[in-house]
């Protein structure tokens, strides 16, 4: 089969454990894209060896989401908050295939949800619920596909709990609603006030169904054990024929219920139920039917269906459903939901062996034009053709080769909300802050702050910002982690044209912990439209200590868990020009001094500044990274590790120190490709720029102007 060219697609189910309808579409669709796309599959639960059996292999990424919720509420929880959860757990990818209710509700786009069905809870399925008397209480016993149990909810909050979800629910818009049949569309359009153009039956093998002799008293259901598959009417059928069994085949909590009904009808021994069976053991259970029974309520598509006809089955199954869009009557009894119009046609099969064969050959007939290959086919193109809408609405993509440089600022997101709570003087050793914001002592991760910056940020006319992620031997720092997500959201919902990257800030060597959190960042972020990118890759900022030179397999990890980035180091040292490869083994694209004022005396600072930039060119370090800084002052802190610092104070000389900075990179002759301020908020070593009660807005409009000047000095890089 061939298709599209490669996507990049995010495929999530919440539960994809067993062989039902939705989950047989999803594998096979899988198995056929596998080789042409890069997928991963997003689910709480996966069957391995399910996928394993229908030729899904491990091209097939999983990442695992968070399970359903357990006890009271469950069903109101894991209707409206899980799939938000959801949501933060899955990677940015080019198109979202969501698969069955709710998982539309992740609001990722652009987003093709084939629903199969909408929540037909809400809807006829509503009143079908069994209700039951716990003690004193009435509850109704609700059930969600592809759940494998009830969930019990009180009948006082039963239509409340109905209503709140109805309405939260059709706030989430794909920009594309797959239906798998027209009865379905319909439904759907119904359901959600919009046009499900798409409709993409599901599909079979022909070559899977097996010939055997037929039993004309035999007849076969395949479903869920649920009341709306309604498996006690085709009971209540067979008991008003004579010399006929059923088998049913299908597993669900209304299993015991059934056995019991068989008998009361005083037919146990003509009604058997298998369960666990493998797709070969129902083929042959199917060979020998005289015919397939369907009952099921307003079933959506029903492949059980097309695949009897395929088996050479007449059908017999209620007139209602999309299978009905695939049947004639040459090849299916179309009856009303009634025992006693199953029952005639059973026996009028029972007694007419010619006629069942008949119309079982009229099904296979019809089968081949439903095939799997077509399936996967039609959907494969739905899902190119509305990632083709969705970057035809973006913007055109800009050239990243910058005709001047392009200018970043370190930003420190790791405050707690007030005087005395994290890095706002709860530590004299490295939290002391001697210099108050004018926004006084904020939380990092509170929108306000943010938004407040990123104006500020708009106001210097920078291009990018290098979010700081501390990580120590508990890991990355929880306070960081929340805000760099809520900048990204906050700088989402602006609309900013300010581009942000990650800086990897680790204490220590624990490489394991560094290559978990390159994946994180890598899933959440890298192919996010707001991460900066260079090279063509999103950019990776490392705070290099130097702990690792030289460490060629520590190295080798971390290059192999990075290689989607550009990884750009700030660095304690200066880069180590040809032998810099014996250190970092070519990991970095650039190399820079973080804080360019604590390298030498001031004297020698033009020099060093140049050292480090041709040491990194010589490197062989493709982007070119020059580092700037307003001054410098951490003699406040009593930290052991910072005694041995010749540099702890430099003085910013109202701004002349910033100066001469930006002096020496207006002057470089090659000019850098990116420029680094270090930092817009490291209040405890005095670098920041941001305004203040003892500098006001001074340094923010020096480097308002130093942007300026850059754009008239190279030309605009936008």
């Amino acid at each position: 089969m061939t298709g599209p060219s490669s996507m990049d697609i995010g495929v999530v189910i919440p539960i994809l454990s067993k062989y039902g309808g939705a989950e047989r579409y999803l594998i096979e669709c899988l198995r056929r894209w596998q080789e042409r796309h890069d997928i991963t599959l997003y689910s709480a639960h996966v069957n391995d060896a399910l996928l394993a059996e229908h030729g899904v292999t491990d091209r097939v990424k999983r990442s695992a989401l968070t399970g359903r919720f357990p006890g009271d509420h469950a069903f109101f929880l894991n209707a409206l908050l899980l799939p938000k959860i959801w949501r933060s757990e899955i990677g940015r990818h080019d198109i979202y295939h969501t698969h069955l209710w709710p998982t539309h509700m992740v609001d990722l786009h652009p987003m093709v949800w084939f629903p199969h069905e909408p929540l037909r809870l809400l809807h006829d399925l509503r009143y079908e619920q069994n209700v039951v008397e716990v003690g004193k209480q009435v509850a109704h016993q609700i059930h969600v596909y592809p759940k494998y149990h009830y969930d019990r909810l009180g009948d006082g909050v039963f239509e409340a709990t109905l209503n709140a979800i109805d309405a939260a629910e059709k706030s989430a818009r794909p920009e594309c609603i797959v239906a798998n049949s027209r009865y379905t569309a319909a439904y759907l359009e119904n359901v959600y006030g919009v046009p499900v153009k798409d409709v993409v039956y599901p599909g079979i093998e022909m070559d899977d169904f097996i010939d055997l002799p037929t039993d004309p008293n035999l007849f076969v259901t395949v479903g869920q054990l649920w009341p709306h598959k309604r498996i006690a009417l085709l009971i209540e059928a067979i008991a008003l024929t004579d010399n006929t069994q059923l088998i049913v085949i299908g597993t669900g909590p209304e299993a015991d219920r059934l056995r019991n009904l068989s008998r009361v009808l005083g037919v146990d021994n003509r009604v058997f139920f298998l369960s666990g069976l493998t797709n070969r053991e129902l083929r042959l259970v199917l060979a020998r039917a005289c015919a397939f029974l369907f009952a099921a309520i307003r079933e959506p598509f029903g492949i059980v269906v097309l695949e009897a006809m395929a088996a050479g089955k007449p059908v017999i199954a209620v007139d209602e459903g999309g299978f009905v869009e695939v049947t004639t009557a040459k090849s299916t009894f179309l009856v009303p939901p009634f025992p006693s119009a199953f029952a005639e046609k059973i026996s009028l099969l029972q007694r007419d062996p010619a006629l069942a064969r008949r119309m079982g050959e009229a099904g296979r007939k019809l089968a081949p034009a439903y095939s799997w290959n077509k399936s996967a086919s039609q959907l494969e193109s739905i899902l190119a053709g509305t990632l083709r809408d969705a970057e035809a609405r973006r913007p055109a993509a800009k050239r990243e080769i910058a005709r001047r440089p392009l200018v970043g600022i370190q930003y420190y997101l790791w405050y707690g909300d007030g005087f005395g709570e994290a890095h706002w003087n709860d530590n004299p050793a490295f939290g002391y802050v001697s210099d108050k914001p004018l926004l006084g002592y904020y939380a990092s991760s509170r929108g306000r702050t943010i938004d407040y910056h990123i104006d500020l940020f708009e106001q210097m006319g920078l291009d990018f910002v290098a979010l700081n992620l501390h990580v120590d031997e508990n890991g990355p720092n929880g306070l960081e982690t929340v805000a760099i997500q809520h900048v990204f959201d906050v700088a989402r919902r602006r609309g900013t044209a300010i581009r942000f990257a990650v800086q990897i800030c680790p204490y220590g060597r624990s490489v394991p912990d560094a290559v978990n959190i390159v994946s994180v960042l890598e899933r959440l972020y890298a192919r996010d439209p707001l991460s900066f990118r260079y090279e063509g890759k999103p950019v990776l900022f490392w705070f290099w200590s130097s702990a690792l030179d030289g460490d060629k397999a520590a190295l080798a990890a971390l290059a192999e868990a990075a290689r989607g980035f550009t990884n750009i180091a700030l660095s304690l040292r200066l880069p180590g020009g040809a032998e810099e490869a014996r250190h970092t083994f070519g990991f970095f694209s650039g190399f820079a001094p973080y804080s360019p004022l604590e390298l030498a005396e001031e004297k020698n600072w033009e020099h060093v500044w140049q050292t480090a930039y041709a040491q990194a060119k010589r490197a062989g370090m493709g982007v070119r990274l020059a580092t700037i800084s307003p001054g410098y002052d951490d003699a406040a802190m009593p930290d052991s590790r910072r005694e041995g610092n010749p540099y702890r104070t430099v003085a910013r000389r109202d701004g002349e120190t910033y100066r001469r900075g930006m002096t020496f990179v207006e002057s470089l002759e090659m000019a850098p490709h990116l420029v680094m301020i270090t930092t817009f908020n490291e209040f405890h070593e005095n670098s920041h720029i941001e305004p203040t009660l003892s500098i006001g807005r001074r340094y923010l409009d020096l480097t308002a102007e130093f942007v300026a000047r850059l754009r008239d000095l190279h030309g605009s890089a936008k």
